[in-house]
């Protein structure tokens, strides 16, 4: 048997191995989660869209230089956020500030490029589960040094999980007019948002108008964010 054939086996075996931890590690996910998301035991704090209402009062104070800065010092005390975020972890993303929260009222999740996995999915479904979160807010931002990344190595396979991961936004806003770079990062916030509500931890939590998870952008320039078109399209039912 040659070197090249030997490869080849090689390659196969550790692509059956990956799949087959993926599959292992979803199962054992919804193995632990799904006798407590079907309680959902936590009560919110604040319903879904009151959380939304505060954290955009809270950004539009941000913006005007009128932050209040609540509740700065830390607390033993149990936590109730209002909301979860999925956002990037670049440096100028500071998620308490420009939304002008206080400690412990915002479960934050900080990835390169604003993706996930099944860490921060688990993350998310314990803010959910034990924190009685009811709103998820996927956001993106200008400038995004991931999103850039990715649009420059697309299509390379060779590429990390990060820019694998913000590859179908890549491809989707390659169809679209304007700047490829702004609507990749719009479409990345968006996909992930919509991934998120497929997911099975939230999707029947969706459908029962119990949580809603929607995309935003925030602007560096001017510290605003703004909810991107398709940010209403996971979770509206009234409740």
């Amino acid at each position: 048997m040659g070197e090249q054939e030997n490869e080849m086996i090689g390659r196969r075996r550790m692509l059956l191995a990956g799949i087959s931890g993926s599959v292992l590690s979803a199962a054992w996910l919804m193995g632990i989660l799904r006798p407590v998301l079907a309680a959902v035991s936590a009560e919110p704090s604040v319903s879904r869209d009151q959380a939304l209402q505060q954290l955009l009062d809270g950004n539009q104070r941000y913006v005007r230089n009128d932050a209040k800065h609540p509740d700065q010092r830390p607390t033993a005390d149990d936590q109730h956020p209002i909301a979860a975020l999925l956002s990037c972890s670049d440096s100028r993303v500071p998620p308490e500030i420009i939304f002008d929260q206080g400690v412990g009222s915002i479960f934050v999740t900080r990835v390169a490029g604003n993706t996930y996995n099944n860490l921060v999915l688990e993350s998310l479904a314990y803010a959910i589960t034990n924190l009685g979160v009811r709103l998820i807010v996927v956001m993106g931002h200008d400038q995004c040094g991931a999103v850039k990344a990715a649009i420059k190595e697309y299509p390379e396979r060779l590429a990390g999980v990060m820019l694998k991961n913000i590859y179908p936004a890549v491809r989707e806003a390659k169809g679209m007019r304007g700047d490829l770079l702004s609507n990749a990062i719009n479409a990345n916030a968006e996909l992930m948002a919509k991934k998120l509500a497929a997911e099975a931890p939230f999707e029947p939590l969706i459908e029962s108008g119990q949580l809603k998870i929607i995309a935003a952008r925030y602007a560096l320039a001017s510290g605003r964010v703004t909810l991107l078109p398709d940010a209403g399209s996971a979770g509206d039912k009234d409740v």
